[in-house]
Order: C-alpha cells, then structure tokens, then sequence
C-alpha cells in the first residue's frame, strides 16, 4: 500500500530508473544550479533536499497531516542507504569492484551486510555527515542530550540477521507506520533520479539526505522532543547503510 502510494507521485516509478522528464522551468532550475555550483559546491544538495522532503511530506500525508515519526523514518532510512550507495558508485567510477569500499559479511540466513570505516565515516565522520547534520539540528531545535551513537553502531552489529535488526528502539507510542528496510524499499529506487538530477556527484548523495533531515526535525520540533527525533533517525540510518538492497 506504501509503495503504491507512492508510484502515483510525478516522475515516482519504483522499478524504473529512468532520468525524469524536464519540464522548462525544472530545466532552467538545474541549469542554474550546475552554473551556482562553482561558487556554491552545496547548491545543489541544498535545493535538491528540499525537493526530497517536499515529495515524502506529500506521500505521507493524510487527512490527520503528516506522522513526524514516519518521516524520520524514512528519510533516516534513505540518508543511510545513500551512504552505502555514494561509495558504490564512486569505486565503479574509478573502475573497482561495487563492494570494494566494504567488509562483507554473511549471515546462515544467506544476506550479506556491509561494514567498514568509509561506510562509518559517511555516516557519523564529520560535519557534513548524517549524523553531523541530524544532530546539529536536533541541538538546533533543542535536544539537551543526544543519543548514545557508539551504542547504535554497536548494537547494530549485534542483531545482524536477527528480528531486531533494523527495528528502532522507541516505545510503541512513537513508531514509524512500517520499518526502515520498507520504507527504503518502496523510496529509493523512485527517488534516485531526483536526487542524481540535483546531485550528478554521488558524494552528495548524503549531504542532501541529511540536509532533508534538518528539515524534519525542525518541523517536527513540536510534536516530538528533537533527541528522540534524531534517536528514530539514526536507529534508522546506521542499519540501513549496512543492507544489501537487491536481495533485502
């Protein structure tokens, strides 16, 4: 049903990765922005994730308005895949093995997960990571204590190929409609020709997944205490980095 509702956003179609059809104001937009982006290298990510969080909050949103914890769940879900997906394409741009970046590992269930520092580092390595912009936001917003980000990457580890894998550890209260590894799913492969078009540059892949993040947590700042907010989001991020989507 979530996936469904989403084949009927525009230029939304899961199982194509076609580029999206450009109408001319959409064109002149992307040509300024490749024109900025000399001056401004963050142009494009900065546009392109309010375009991203514009079509989640339209997906998401019902009659009672838009569930925040769902959100952060799904874009902390995509932030950390891309994360993953940015060092794929760049080892394929340098003619490397997809995985190279990656220790692999394999679980009796026959999944493969992927670790490793470069993977961390995109996540949580500097300001410009996920976690440097979630949490910058949820400071931003008021968080007087941030979540304990060694103890999400260590439990991660822990459940690798278990059920608890994947599942945020929030009360019952503040789940999100349907889990990460759903929500990545359904959005990603709907979602990545946008994001390509804002950013041909795979490295800002999650730069922009994390600036869209700020603007969750921000809009959610009211209805949810922003260092849970940013708890949903890394709880989702940090697993979701480590899936391998084609056989997930």
């Amino acid at each position: 049903m979530f996936k469904k509702m989403f084949e009927k956003l525009p230029g939304s179609k899961p199982q194509e990765q076609k580029k999206p059809e450009l109408d001319p104001k959409t064109a002149a937009l992307i040509h300024a922005i490749r024109e900025q982006s000399e001056e401004d290298p963050l142009v494009g990510a900065r546009i392109g994730a309010k375009e991203i969080f514009q079509r989640l909050l339209n997906g998401l949103k019902n009659e009672k308005g838009v569930h925040i914890e769902s959100l952060l769940c799904a874009l902390g879900a995509l932030a950390g895949y891309s994360c993953q997906a940015n060092l794929r394409a760049q080892a394929l741009a340098k003619g490397m093995p997809e995985t190279a970046a990656f220790q692999t590992v394999g679980t009796k269930g026959g999944k493969e997960y992927f670790f490793g520092d470069p993977l961390n580092n995109a996540l949580a390595g500097s300001q410009y990571s996920v976690w440097g912009l979630a949490a910058g936001a949820a400071q931003h917003a008021g968080a007087k204590e941030l979540p304990d980000l060694n103890e999400i990457f260590q439990h991660t580890s822990s459940v690798v190929g278990g059920d608890q894998f994947g599942i945020p550890r929030v009360h019952e209260n503040h789940r999100a409609g349907d889990t990460p590894i759903n929500y990545l799913k359904a959005l990603w492969p709907s979602l990545l020709p946008t994001v390509k078009l804002f950013c041909p540059n795979s490295v800002d892949w999650p730069i922009l997944y994390g600036l869209a993040l700020q603007e969750a947590i921000d809009l959610g700042k009211s209805a949810i205490d922003p260092a849970l907010a940013l708890k949903i989001v890394m709880e989702s991020a940090i697993p979701m980095s480590k899936v391998d989507l084609l056989n997930a």
